[in-house]
């Protein structure tokens, strides 16, 4: 669904790396200055350094340093419409997950002007460390948490049907005809987002969980919360199993991590959020590609 700004796919962390080099002006300095200077309270001669860390088609980010700490800018920009994205609940979101230990300090969110300056969390994993079966099972872990957490008010609820739709939509109105648009495809993502639908409580989602989103100081926390809002709990955790391609093995450590009590079916729930993740993901990437 999902993979704006660093969100991309695993295989793509080398090529999300190269896009570093990208050049800044002068006076876009002076404004991503500015902003953690706001943000820290203190002067912009007291910032030492500014390194961009990410480019992409909905966010770019700055680690910006002083001598005693650092903070991470990130601007977005107007192609959050036919993303999906909704900054306000974002806000709202954020705010409840560091208060919960599970996301980053926000410094600074102001979504009408499109910044978000939040405390620097640290480094984010490798694709191996996803893969360690200990970590596995800590992502478990970590979703049970995210996933009991009261849903706070004013947060948008991820309808994964209405989801497939707008994405559709953009295409359709581009005449882009694939696989993806195939209307018996598309049926199977219904059939899909209502089995998942199916007995399960909805609850706050972070819905793009991959390596990149995962910052480890021996607890773990999430960032990249741009996709979040109420949502289905095993989407949540088919999007790390599609991101890392999961084995059967995998998943079956997921589960024991996250289920206080196991259920015969929720093997069965998991692949078929699996499945519909993929297609997602497939859609955003056709849709971000225009």
């Amino acid at each position: 669904m999902f993979g704006g700004g660093s969100s991309v796919t695993c295989n793509s962390q080398r090529r999300c790396r190269a896009e570093i080099t990208v050049r800044d002006t002068p006076q876009h300095l002076d404004a991503i200055r500015a902003f953690a200077a706001r943000a820290l309270g203190a002067p912009p001669s007291g910032i030492v350094s500014i390194e961009r860390i990410k480019h992409g088609l909905t966010n770019d980010s700055w680690r910006v340093r002083t001598a005693r700490e650092a903070v991470i800018v990130r601007l977005s920009n107007t192609a959050e419409a036919q993303l999906q994205i909704d900054r306000v609940s974002e806000a709202r979101v954020l705010a409840v997950v560091a208060a919960a230990g599970l996301g980053p300090e926000v410094l600074c969110c102001e979504p009408q002007e499109h910044v978000l300056v939040t405390r620097d969390a640290g480094p984010t994993w490798h694709e191996s460390d996803a893969l360690r079966a200990p970590n596995i099972q800590r992502v478990g872990v970590l979703l049970k948490r995210l996933h009991a957490l009261d849903v706070p008010v004013g947060i948008r609820e991820v309808d994964l049907i209405a989801t497939v739709t707008g994405y559709l939509n953009v295409l359709a109105a581009r005449e882009s005809v694939s696989q993806l648009t195939a209307s018996a495809t598309q049926r199977r993502a219904e059939h899909a987002a209502l089995a998942l639908r199916q007995g399960a409580a909805q609850c706050l989602c972070h819905n793009d969980v991959h390596s990149l989103n995962i910052v480890d100081d021996g607890s773990l926390r999430l960032i990249d919360w741009e996709y979040s809002g109420i949502g289905e709990p095993m989407f949540d955790l088919a999007s790390i199993c599609v991101y890392h391609h999961y084995t059967r093995l995998d998943r079956e450590r997921l589960l024991e991590a996250y289920l206080t009590t196991p259920t015969s079916n929720a093997a069965h729930q998991l692949e078929l959020a699996c499945w519909l993740f993929e297609y997602v993901k497939d859609l955003w990437t056709e849709v971000r590609g225009g």
